[in-house]
């Protein structure tokens, strides 16, 4: 798992900040990874954001001045490319566009093995990539924890004590946070290998080998409903039957 505080990974430390600690509003991301009957792929993420909330990511940061320089490097090609390159990822392709107080950055990357995957900064630095066996033989589950695997069961074990509890605190912080969410939009797309068979509740079959989740802020009602998206857990069951995966 990749961490931001390892030399050369700056560049992508945004993505990090953005995911874990803010959930901003007017931010929109989309990421698709693309797996091969091998265990490579290809991964894209997109990233939309005003220029306004990269400044507040930089002042919730508690190192400003590295932040700085994190969330911006994200729109340099030299620096994603070296960024990626120690991660074990080829950059395939890095596009930028700025107007109007927004900025956006398409990155696609191409990963020689699922290990590598695993590696990459481009799910944020706390990111958990699981490929397993699936239930019945012939399938295999892909798992993906953006914020860790530790977190997403502590989240779960919260928000289901939070339906039991009466807790003002919790409520005031919610109802806060809620008025920060207008414009969030994050789309997580897996692309398969086999045709799918199960997928958890968060996501959607969007194709034969496809499954697609999406948070916006108006799926955001209550304060569970904050708990459980702030580190969810995206899943996936398909037919491997012919792949030659490195499943756990």
């Amino acid at each position: 798992m990749a961490t931001v505080d390892q030399p050369g990974m700056r560049a992508l430390a945004v993505l990090s900040l953005l995911l874990a600690t803010t959930l901003g509003g007017c931010l929109e991301m989309e990421q698709t990874v693309n797996l091969a009957a091998d265990g490579s792929g290809q991964q894209t993420v997109r990233l939309a954001i005003r220029e306004a909330t990269l400044a507040d990511v930089e002042r919730a940061s508690s190192a400003a001045a590295a932040a700085t320089t994190q969330t911006r490097a994200v729109f340099e090609k030299e620096q994603v490319a070296a960024e990626l390159a120690e991660a074990g990822l080829v950059l395939a392709s890095h596009q930028t566009d700025r107007k109007a107080g927004r900025r956006t950055v398409d990155i696609a990357a191409t990963f020689p093995t699922f290990a590598a995957l695993q590696k990459s900064p481009l799910a944020g630095s706390r990111a958990e990539w699981v490929l397993a066996a699936g239930p019945k033989p012939g399938t295999a589950k892909l798992t993906l924890y953006p914020q860790g695997k530790a977190a997403w069961t502590e989240a779960r074990a919260k928000a289901d004590a939070m339906q039991t509890e009466n807790d003002a605190v919790a409520e005031a912080f919610f109802r806060k946070k809620q008025t920060e969410l207008t414009g969030l939009d994050l789309i997580v797309r897996f692309q398969v290998p086999g045709d799918v068979l199960v997928w958890t509740a968060n996501m959607e079959k969007t194709g034969p080998r496809e499954v697609t989740a999406r948070v916006t802020a108006d799926q955001i009602k209550t304060p569970q409903d904050l708990v459980r998206r702030l580190a969810p857990r995206f899943e996936v069951i398909f037919d491997a039957t012919g792949c030659k995966l490195p499943l756990q």
